[in-house]
Formats: C-alpha cells, structure tokens, sequence
C-alpha cells in the first residue's frame, strides 16, 4: 500500500499586508423624531380607545404631507398596562402610544412634530441619510483603494521589485450611529405651544479601509 502524505501549503514569497483609509466628515441631514401621547383610566378599553383617537388625529394632517425620502411616518409603539396598588391589585390602567415623524428637511419637521394635536416630543435623533451615506462611501471607496494601490507601488519599488500581485483584499466601511438627544420633560410638556423645537444637527465621520496583502514582484 502506498502512504499518503498531507500536502502542507507554503506561505507565498514576498508577501506584504498593507491597509489604507480614506475618511469624511458628513453632515447630518435626516431627522427622526418620536411623538407620544399617554393616557390612563379606569378600564382597559376606554384608555385604548383613547390612543386610538389621538393617533387617528394626528395622522392625518401628517399622512397628506408624506414625501417618500423627504417626510415620512410611521406608527410606533402602543401599549396599555394595568396599574396596582398597594396590596397588588388592579387599580386601573395606564397606556402609551408613539409615532415617529422623520425626514430631511429639519427646520419642517420640527415645527410639524411640534403643532401635532395631543402629543409631545419624547425623543429625537439626527443622523445621515442612506443616500447621503452610500454616496459618500463610494467616492471614499474609490480613494482608499487608490491609496492602498499606491502603497503597494512604492512599497515594492522601495523593495526593489518592479510591481506586485494582489493577493488578497478586505474593503469596510464604518459610520458610526449617533445617539438620541434627549428631550427634557419640561421641553416636552411646552412642545405644544411651541412652533418648533431647537436642532443643532451634528456631524458623523464615515471611514472606508482596504486592507489585505500584495506579493512583490
């Protein structure tokens, strides 16, 4: 019989890793806010029915403005809970519901989220928008594979080699999510008078790397 041996692979000769980075500060051009409403009662259904009433109002005037990528909404959460006395009994109920106004026009959606009957701010967030995030990664896609072929080039010239072979390659984005801001419950029981909440958007840093390893020839 005749033995058979592992074949044991050899690393490539004149293997090199290297890595580059291309990175931008964007803008944050997207607003999300969430609206809320709460409400308690003595029965279960009539709290609901409550929610239900106050959602219904505000949807409307916010449903003929919707913009698919410029104003949009949606429904959140809806939730009703019984609340218990001292010795665990059920006392009565309690419920909240939200909705979430979001877009990119800041300034409008503020002062919509602020004018909507019978709800407050409980949260807000700005970030960057998918459009504006996809077509910033592909300009830093593009430079930092420039930046990491011309890495190689002058590493292999540095070596004296002509050129080089790539071996093998890793491309990654990352964009950190910005916390909410967080509304303070005076803010969010005045939210009704006032025309609009005060936003400062910021700014998030969107970083693209290429790394992976190129054979000197």
């Amino acid at each position: 019989m005749t033995p058979v041996y592992a074949q044991v692979q050899t690393p490539p000769a004149r293997l090199v890793h290297l890595n580059a980075q291309a990175e931008q500060r964007l803008p944050h051009d997207w607003v999300a806010v969430t609206l809320a409403v709460r409400h308690q009662g003595d029965e279960a259904a009539a709290v609901q029915a409550h929610l239900q009433r106050v959602l219904q109002r505000a949807l409307e005037p916010l449903r003929a403005r919707q913009r698919p990528g410029e104003l949009e909404v949606a429904s959140g959460a809806v939730q009703v809970q019984p609340r218990y006395g001292r010795e665990g009994q059920i006392v009565g109920w309690q419920g909240s519901a939200e909705l979430l106004v979001q877009g990119r026009d800041v300034g409008a959606i503020t002062a919509l989220a602020a004018q909507t009957p019978g709800m407050v701010v409980a949260g807000l967030q700005t970030s960057v928008s998918r459009e504006a995030a996809r077509a910033a990664e592909a300009d830093l896609r593009a430079q930092a594979i420039a930046a990491f072929r011309q890495q190689a080039q002058d590493v292999a010239a540095a070596f004296g080699f002509r050129g080089y072979v790539l071996h093998e390659v890793h491309v990654g984005a990352q964009r950190p999510e910005p916390g909410p801001i967080p509304v303070m419950r005076g803010m969010a029981a005045a939210v009704e008078a006032a025309p609009a909440l005060p936003v400062a958007p910021g700014h998030t840093w969107l970083q693209v790397t290429v790394s992976g390893a190129v054979q000197l020839q």
